[in-house]
């Protein structure tokens, strides 16, 4: 097997694997309620390693396959799953702070604003990475996974009690088209 393809096929795990570890720890941390509290939550507290551990592993197989998606799809889409990877490790290291917040700490300042990078970098590889390969459905699954992702993560930021909710569907929205999109560049 290739170092790209091993790389590829780590991206994919690891985005599939991101979504699976958060899923199971909604149903089994203690007083962590899943459609109100946001995924990063989950790090605050007793067994808030399990999602620091979640980020920091998907984040680093993100990063290494960018490097093979930089040439098998493109430079750009490369470039910006690098910035989706980096900033998963990042948001794993700088923990949020609980919402709604009473005080703002600088670690949670730096979590969130990874957060819109990483966000806002996903969006834009998936409008990159439309053009590889083009079929029609891959070029629509693109952009209706582009335009998906942030609007998602507005809504998720403009509801009070379902947030939690609004950010799953943007999370498994992108992550899913991040493990077709490595699935796809490993064939």
């Amino acid at each position: 097997m290739s170092r790209e393809r091993v790389l590829l096929l780590g991206g994919a795990w690891g985005a599939g694997l991101f979504v699976a570890v958060f899923l199971a720890n909604d149903a089994v941390k203690p007083g962590y309620e899943p459609a109100r509290d946001l995924v990063s939550e989950a790090a605050i507290g007793a067994g808030g390693w399990v999602q620091v551990v979640n980020f920091v592993v998907a984040g680093g197989l993100l990063a290494g396959s960018s490097f093979a998606l930089s040439r098998v799809v493109g430079r750009w889409t490369g470039i910006l799953v690098r910035v989706v990877g980096a900033g998963l490790v990042a948001a794993g290291v700088f923990v949020s702070d609980p919402v709604p917040q009473e005080r703002v700490s600088w670690h949670g300042v730096i979590h969130n604003v990874v957060s819109v990078a990483v966000f806002s970098a996903l969006s834009a590889a998936c409008f990159t990475a439309a053009c590889w390969r083009a079929t029609t459905a891959w070029r629509w699954y693109c952009r209706v996974v582009g335009i998906a992702v942030p609007v998602l993560f507005v809504t998720t930021g403009a509801v009070t009690n379902s947030g939690g909710v609004w950010q799953r569907l943007t999370i498994v929205a992108g992550w899913s088209w991040l493990v077709v999109l490595n699935l796809r560049a490993a064939r």
